[in-house]
């Protein structure tokens, strides 16, 4: 009767185990595949943000020429549009710079974070 009731414990303790050793197999993988789809999402994310942004510049460089082309006009010489529009976007480039960790860096870490926090 004890080697019976020791044999049962025995394969209770077994069960257990594998039981706990699925458990974790179970935890690690759903963590790897919780981990692919943050980094998934914050790739693209930041393609999409990137897309954006190389879109916006194409659009920039074309009003800025328009607008150089107009003021130049204006004035009666082209290069002085030229000159007009460079130190216009020379500036907000200076105040961007300035203000780089207000108005970049921050919300793109904070993006970044509320999509792996998601």
């Amino acid at each position: 009767m004890a080697a019976s009731i020791q044999t049962n414990m025995k394969e209770e303790e077994d069960n257990i185990i594998d039981r706990v050793e699925q458990y974790v197999k179970t935890s690690s993988e759903l963590y790897a595949l919780k981990l692919t789809d943050k980094i998934a999402t914050v790739v693209s994310s930041m393609i999409t943000q990137l897309l954006i942004g190389t879109l916006a510049i194409i659009v920039l460089f074309m009003v800025s020429m328009g607008l150089a082309f107009w003021i130049g006009d204006l004035m009666g010489n082209n290069y002085m549009g030229f000159l007009i529009i460079g130190g216009v976007i020379g500036i907000v480039t200076l105040i961007l710079y300035v203000k780089r960790q207000k108005l970049i860096r921050k919300p793109v870490m904070d993006n970044i974070i509320s999509e792996i926090l998601k």
